[in-house]
């Protein structure tokens, strides 16, 4: 039986199969990724973790045109698999063949060199204030983990980011794939948002209450603000680390949407 990551060349392929078909390329993605990077070695935990994420990415967008700038870039393998370079991956990390991490000179879906973490917000950032000054309405996409909050550089970036730009897209990608164990007050406060009990449970409940909804034209959409209602209330539970004072019903969150 041919595998969907066979018929696969360009984030237009992506697109074009249903969410079940996606389902079954992200699994033929990973073992792809286990296979190849067994003989040549490479990043295999954080590509193994953005396998969905890069999917749905070209899923959504639009690369060239739209711009993807990922932080460090050694989770961009998935990315690399699904822009053309499915039958050189083979090669990734050999001499005369596919760089460990994106390169512009490799190919045109790159548009941002890096190896070294924290760059990517204020890369993508100077890409927003040109796209504006150009008057331009490509998407600018910025996805980094929480490691690259570590640095002041990404500091610097989201504290200009509301005085420079109105369009502005940031992943991120807390999946606990660091080079080393991240330490510091902004990662226990992620994990301690994160691992809260009351947010896992509202999201569960979420899901159970909206799949019996009849289906909007922009489901995401009317999805979004009941989900950041649901988000915010659990975050100042977290933060304050007091009861809350208002908890979301099925009303509110119908209300909400």
């Amino acid at each position: 039986m041919s595998r969907y990551l066979d018929m696969v060349d360009s984030p237009e392929h992506v697109k074009k199969l249903t969410l079940e078909q996606q389902k079954q390329l992200a699994e033929e993605i990973r073992h792809e990724l286990i296979v190849k990077l067994a003989k040549n070695g490479g990043h295999l935990g954080p590509n193994l973790g953005v396998v969905e994420l890069t999917i749905a990415l070209h899923n959504v967008f639009s690369t060239p045109k739209d711009k993807f700038v990922w932080d460090v870039s050694h989770q961009s393998y998935v990315h690399k698999i699904l822009t053309g370079r499915k039958n050189r991956f083979h090669t990734i990390r050999t001499t005369d063949g596919l760089n460990g991490f994106s390169l512009r000179t490799e190919s045109e879906h790159d548009c941002f060199g890096a190896g070294h973490a924290g760059t990517a917000l204020s890369a993508a950032l100077g890409m927003c204030a040109a796209r504006d000054q150009r008057g331009t309405d490509e998407h600018v996409v910025c996805i980094f983990g929480d490691a690259a909050l570590t640095n002041g550089v990404s500091f610097e970036a989201l504290n200009n980011i509301a005085h420079t730009t109105k369009k502005f897209i940031a992943i991120l990608n807390d999946n606990e794939w660091s080079i080393a164990k991240n330490v510091g007050a902004i990662n226990n406060y992620l994990n301690k948002l994160i691992r809260h009990p009351r947010y896992n449970q509202l999201q569960k409940d979420f899901g159970t209450w909206s799949s019996g909804c009849p289906r909007a034209s922009s489901p995401s959409r009317s999805a979004t603000r009941p989900r950041k209602a649901i988000k915010g209330a659990v975050t100042e539970v977290a933060l304050g680390g007091k009861p809350a004072r208002w908890m979301p019903t099925a009303a509110a969150v119908s209300a909400a949407a």
